[in-house]
């Protein structure tokens, strides 16, 4: 394993020693103590090779990393969690920018601003602003990273309350694929700052994102479980009740099996600011007809709140995934989510749903490179595994599983859930006018296409 340029050819040991005087982190090779773990990204279906590892200590070993990669035509990954579905957090034989390490972060609680680092995690930065009583939107999973998660939209449990993570993103500092620094905010480079908020890593290497916050305290969450049987008034409920729901109501529907085999239907809610007329709230999704099967309540943090999912999408476990949103959960569609459940080949395996709408819907489409602001829900089945000769047939549940419901979706999906499935599936996270203004600026701000190991965005031609 060595350090090759696009050409395959071995960029020369010395290049590289040289590189090592200039970065005040740590750069790794294969032969370096430290490399192996280095290597190492949540996804275990992926074990790649780079042929050198940049662990940044800041933003200036960035512009050297970058700078060097573009002077000697080597192709790059960036890792920040590591969190990819698609393995993009690293690269073989390539070089990885690895962000991991910077971690600085300040809360401005008069101004309710949070400056963040890309190598945060969701639990250090949730942590850090609810200990003054303020929080932003993230994702589902307290390990996942920020930089990944915002630049490609960022929806989590506060995205009906607050919008989506990139609605909050107020400004952020930008290492484009020349070297140059840039600050992209409304008014310091308004095409940049539109591009990243959406349009994933294809535009540069955030090194610093500037976060408007909320008031946060206490949520009551829990789960209201049905069974399966009971699918046809669940679903007129859930319609019912998700018509009318406070902003503040995040909702998810997944599926789970009791000791003895039977499926059971969960809506888990999250109450992210209970009020007089929560207790209610409950009680309807307890009285959808039948009577549940499981029915739980607790006061907990927001941080506790982004934990309750880790223990299903632990480190180094194998994953594979399809994602697509779609305007309603019938009962047809429910049916189907619950029989892919059923037949799935693991049992570490999710398949799940997110209620989406409230306040992220009420942004206008055109206002970040995130499009897909209807109501409805996103849709994700997540299978999980861990052995090796299990690959084929977890990957197959999965495609045909989403086979099976795309008769439900408009086709919409969420960048940040796709795997390698082509550009089609990159253009429908887009749609046509999204897309093309996207390309435009990929030729502006990446015309060699430096950052393509990502849900890449081809450059349009000048």
């Amino acid at each position: 394993m060595t350090l090759q340029d696009r050409a395959g050819q071995a960029v020369p040991d010395a290049e590289i020693e040289q590189l090592r005087t200039v970065i005040r982190g740590n750069v790794f090779a294969p032969e370096d103590a430290g490399y192996a773990s280095a290597k190492l990204v949540w996804n275990g279906y992926f074990n790649r090779h780079p042929g050198l590892i940049v662990r940044c200590a800041g933003a200036a070993d960035v512009v050297s990393a970058v700078q060097f990669a573009t002077q000697h035509d080597v192709p790059i990954a960036v890792r920040s969690g590591g969190h990819s579905y698609p393995g993009h957090s690293s690269i073989d034989d390539g070089l990885v920018i690895d962000l991991s390490q910077m971690k600085g972060i300040r809360i401005d609680p008069q101004r309710r601003v949070a400056i963040a680092e890309p190598g945060l995690v969701l639990a250090e930065l949730d942590d850090e602003a609810y200990r003054f009583g303020l929080s932003v939107t993230g994702g589902q999973v307290s390990h996942t990273g920020i930089a990944g998660l915002t630049v490609g939209g960022g929806v989590g449990w506060l995205c009906r309350a607050q919008g989506l993570t990139v609605d909050n993103l107020l400004a952020a500092d930008v290492v484009l694929a020349n070297g140059e620094v840039r600050r992209a905010g409304p008014d310091d480079d308004a095409d940049l700052y539109w591009a990243i908020r959406g349009g994933g890593g294809n535009f540069g290497i955030v090194t610093s994102f500037e976060y408007q916050l909320h008031p946060q305290g206490p949520c009551r969450t829990g789960i209201v479980a049905y069974r399966l049987t009971d699918h046809a008034a669940v679903a007129a409920g859930l319609a019912e009740f998700t018509a009318s729901a406070p902003d503040r109501m995040g909702l998810a529907v997944a599926f789970f099996n009791q000791e003895d085999g039977e499926t059971l239907i969960a809506i888990r809610y999250v109450d992210t600011a209970p009020a007089e007329d929560t207790d209610a709230l409950i009680d309807s999704l307890a009285g959808f007809g039948p009577e549940p099967v499981t029915r739980t309540s607790e006061t907990m943090t927001y941080p506790q709140v982004q934990q309750l999912l880790d223990a299903d999408a632990v480190h180094h476990r194998r994953y594979y995934t399809r994602s697509f949103m779609i305007p309603s959960l019938t009962d047809e569609a429910l049916t189907t989510l619950a029989e892919g459940f059923r037949r799935r080949p693991s049992e570490l395996t999710l398949v799940g749903t997110m209620l989406l709408g409230g306040k992220m819907a009420r942004v206008a489409p055109e206002d970040t490179a995130f499009p897909h602001r209807q109501d409805g829900y996103l849709v994700t089945l997540l299978a999980g595994w861990t052995d090796q000769e299990d690959d084929t047939a977890n990957i197959a549940w999965c495609r045909h599983t989403y086979d099976t419901l795309q008769k439900f979706t408009s086709g919409a999906v969420y960048v940040n859930e796709l795997v390698d499935e082509g550009e089609r599936r990159i253009r429908s996270a887009y749609g046509p006018q999204h897309y093309e203004r996207l390309a435009q600026l990929k030729g502006k701000y990446d015309p060699d296409n430096v950052f393509r190991m990502n849900q890449n965005i081809k450059p349009a031609l000048a």
